[in-house]
């Protein structure tokens, strides 16, 4: 009874934990994160028939279900992951996963096919004394081939660090987590441990798996923001230098509060400026071919307009300023970027009223290049953009997609309006 309260302790924790990584998994669509889902499920189930077993006696299909699980499955997915998260060569990632579902296909196969031997009861069974020869070797096999790549990916990823790579730095402590949870996959299924620690292993493995995932990706809220939109911890916004953002500034008080955000933002548009902003007043003529740009004409007396010249001073757009940014991705990443660009373009017009202009742009004859063309208000609309959760989110989950960054600075001269644009579109 001991046996199965703690195996039932084990598959809850193991449920929670694997519910919230294929949550996450299916919001991001990152593949590593896919990849570390099957291996929670496969260690779920197999202590869910660890659970079945230790009450009412263990039977073939719980012992199969169970090696699948957690001594196939488990292991093979969890290294899988792991090489998917830190190579940084398409073609690396590619073996991996060619391996690894060729592999997982031929080994369940036989896993489910091979006779057993000997007699099962409620004690936890032992692979060498129910697998013939094959199915052990091919047990064997995945352990071999996961504890090298955990081994062999955490070591590279402590040597970059050591080198003063910023994203293995980041992710060591992850990458240690998880590898630290392949050790316990191997270990509770290799039939040493005592009953009562390998269900604590499997468990435990479950929890390390879902808190190393988490880790790897930054989860930010609003907690820690004054009034302003100020972050007053001393902490600074992870990845924002990294990609070329200049260090975000408190911004000046302002007399008046920003205006709440169209309630027409939740579409996808460039915002529509106002009709001072895009007409000429009534009763006033369209100037004739030949008069400069923001000149007095017959009908317009009074000269320039915010539409002539919006950085004219004391106009609206006086002191607008923008920024281009060049993102150079890494072969592969380009949908799981784009992805993130979508959101946060949908963000950025849903909350920041004073952000005129948010375009992402691919790159005709470029396709691992995009670029971002952003307008602001003024400086203050700058700053208020740098500062936002959306924002800092993107920079801290595009950092495993981007191979470069350039930014370039830009004060806005004389320009048109852009009148409403058609829907962005969907990724």
């Amino acid at each position: 009874m001991v046996d199965a309260f703690l195996a039932l302790l084990a598959t809850l924790g193991a449920l929670v934990a694997t519910g919230l990584l294929i949550q996450r998994a299916y919001k991001d669509r990152l593949l590593y994160l896919i990849a570390w889902s099957f291996t929670q499920v496969g260690l779920t189930l197999a202590l869910l028939c660890m659970v079945v077993g230790f009450l009412m006696g263990f039977n073939g299909p719980l012992f199969r279900v169970l090696e699948l699980g957690a001594a196939l499955i488990g292991p093979v997915w969890l290294a899988l992951g792991m090489i998917e998260l830190i190579a940084r060569y398409v073609q690396v990632r590619f073996a991996a996963w060619l391996f690894a579902i060729s592999y997982t296909v031929v080994a369940i196969v036989i896993l489910i096919l091979d006779p057993l031997k000997g007699s099962l009861s409620k004690s936890l069974p032992k692979p060498s004394d129910t697998y013939d020869a094959l199915p052990l070797l091919l047990i064997d096999g995945a352990h071999v081939v996961a504890v090298i790549a955990l081994a062999g990916c955490t070591g590279v990823t402590a040597w970059l660090a050591s080198k003063r790579d910023q994203e293995a730095g980041e992710l060591l402590i992850p990458i240690a987590l998880v590898a630290l949870a392949g050790v316990l996959v191997v270990s509770g299924t290799r039939g040493f441990l005592p009953a009562p620690l390998a269900v604590i292993a499997l468990g435990a493995a479950a929890g390390l798996v879902w808190y190393g995932a988490m880790r790897t990706i930054p989860v930010y809220d609003d907690e820690g923001y004054d009034e302003y939109g100020d972050d007053y911890r001393d902490e600074p916004a992870t990845g924002y230098e990294e990609q070329g953002y200049p260090p975000a500034a408190k911004p000046e008080p302002v007399p008046a509060p920003t205006p709440p955000p169209d309630a027409r933002r939740g579409e996808l548009r460039f915002p529509e400026p106002s009709a001072e902003e895009l007409r000429f007043p009534e009763n006033t003529s369209i100037p004739e071919p030949g008069f400069p740009v923001g000149a007095a004409f017959p009908g317009n007396p009074a000269g320039p307009t915010a539409v002539d010249v919006p950085g004219g001073s004391g106009l609206p757009l006086a002191n607008a300023c923008g920024q281009i940014t060049v993102y150079t991705l890494l072969d592969g990443r380009e949908d799981a970027f784009d992805r993130l660009a979508t959101d946060l373009v949908k963000a950025a017009l849903a909350t920041e009223p004073e952000t005129l202009v948010f375009a992402s742009h691919d790159v005709v004859g470029a396709p691992t290049q995009r670029i971002f063309y952003q307008l602001f208000r003024d400086e203050a609309a700058f700053a208020a953009h740098r500062r936002q959760p959306h924002l800092q989110r993107f920079l801290a989950e595009s950092r495993t997609h981007v191979l470069a960054t350039n930014v370039i600075e830009l004060k806005l001269g004389p320009a048109k309006v852009p009148l409403p644009a058609p829907e962005f579109p969907g990724r």
